[in-house]
């Protein structure tokens, strides 16, 4: 099959474009990613203070922990079960059209919810209707987003590509948060309709991107369509171990983000020292996409290996840190070691993955992210029985100790890294 555009486009990388060596920003030289890029950055930040904007409100509204809750699930549900089925539009439907159907159902969503606080009539069933259409518009938005960057760059470039990607995301779950706390305090209604500017910008962003229209294949039927990215995760070794080494750290090493305000009482902080411990770990998170994107032969899996391992020591070491600017420091070292992990993850799958089946295959990597959430439980029970550095520290411990196995068992050279690049 073709790399790149598909019949009736021209390949983006065609173009005239910057040559030489890959820099930290050389993927924005190409303008079509910059468009992406750019619209990614305005459809995440929308995100980011959607999660602290739509839950405060439904607090506000109900002073009940039970529809915070209900709110979460409602987007949590369908992403899960929309995930295959936003992969499956993103490789057999014209890219622009899923891109932009996904992106006027977010925009729908949060220019209603603005409309229902103008006219003062919001109820915590409109954030729980809203957030279902959330959860099953996203599925079909990114996976799209993350196909369009082996479209819109050449090879050498896709690490920093997607590198830069996951930079804009952490500028995003640095700053976000901070603004929509602020413009709630100002007037609610600013701050949901600051989330529908950015997705009015994203749309505006994405409006001359190729087609991306799919070569014409056997036809399988939607089962068919659905089972076959997962058939070729499973038949693939290399992507069968990308796939295990990210869950394991998504399993093991997220969790400890969403309990985080547990160790207010651990380091007796206040919460907004709470705000500056999340806040390292997005800068750290930051530093550690740019770190890849600088020197893109780190898209290797002896890197990818190092820095797992770090960050299950980096957890183990927070977790039974007693002194608050220790912790300050480790939680930096998480959010650096973690983004350089899954960028440099992501990287490895995208660049060892057929072309025509990009959609699938990073719808899966979204439906693997949900279970975070689904971890969070478990480890909530085990923080009440054992405390929350005794399980932090066994964590960290066993992340590490299992990615230290893989790679006695793989060898140093686990998985190979990009060639070309």
């Amino acid at each position: 099959m073709r790399r790149g555009a598909e019949s009736g486009d021209a390949p983006a990388h065609e173009e005239a474009a910057p040559t030489g060596r890959v820099r930290t920003f050389s993927a924005l030289g190409y303008p079509q990613y910059r468009q992406l890029w750019g619209g990614t950055f305005f459809t995440f930040a929308a995100g980011q203070m959607t999660m602290i904007a739509r839950p405060w409100l439904a607090y506000e509204l109900t002073g009940s922990a039970f529809w915070l809750g209900m709110v979460a699930l409602a987007q949590g549900i369908p992403m899960f079960f929309m995930s295959p089925f936003g992969g499956v539009a993103a490789d057999r439907l014209s890219k622009r059209t899923v891109l932009l159907v996904s992106q006027s159902a977010l925009l729908a969503m949060a220019l209603l919810l603005v409309l229902v606080l103008y006219l003062e009539i919001v109820e915590v069933w409109h954030l729980v209707l809203l957030s279902l259409v959330h959860g099953s518009a996203m599925p079909f938005n990114m996976p799209v987003r993350q196909s369009y960057v082996p479209l819109l760059l050449p090879r050498r470039l896709i690490p920093n590509g997607v590198a830069l990607q996951a930079a804009g995301r952490n500028v995003n779950q640095v700053a976000a948060p901070g603004v929509a706390g602020i413009l709630l305090g100002i007037d609610p209604l600013i701050a949901f309709s600051t989330v529908a500017s950015f997705h009015v910008l994203s749309m505006g962003m994405s409006l001359t991107f190729p087609a991306g229209r799919p070569e014409q294949t056997r036809g399988r039927g939607m089962r068919g369509e659905l089972l076959l990215g997962f058939r070729y995760v499973y038949s693939t070794p290399l992507l069968r171990l990308l796939f295990g080494m990210l869950l394991i750290m998504l399993v093991l090493g997220m969790p400890y983000v969403h309990l985080l305000p547990v160790f207010q009482d651990v380091l007796s902080v206040g919460p907004e020292l709470l705000g500056v411990m999340y806040a390292a770990i997005g800068l750290g998170g930051f530093c550690g996409s740019l770190t890849v994107a600088s020197f893109s032969r780190l898209a290797n899996g002896l890197p990818q290996l190092i820095v797992g391992v770090g960050f299950g020591l980096a957890l183990a070491a927070f977790a039974l840190s007693p002194f608050y600017a220790l912790s300050i420091a480790l939680l930096f070292c998480t959010g650096f070691a973690h983004q350089a992990y899954t960028t440099i993850n992501q990287t490895l799958i995208i660049t060892r993955t057929d072309p025509a089946l990009y959609g699938r295959v990073m719808s899966i990597n979204l439906m693997l992210r949900s279970f975070i959430t689904m971890a969070i439980l478990p480890f909530g029970a085990l923080v009440d029985q054992f405390g929350a550095p005794a399980t932090f520290a066994v964590t960290g411990a066993v992340l590490a100790g299992s990615l230290l196995l893989i790679g006695a068992v793989r060898g140093t050279t686990v998985p190979e890294g990009v060639r070309g690049v």
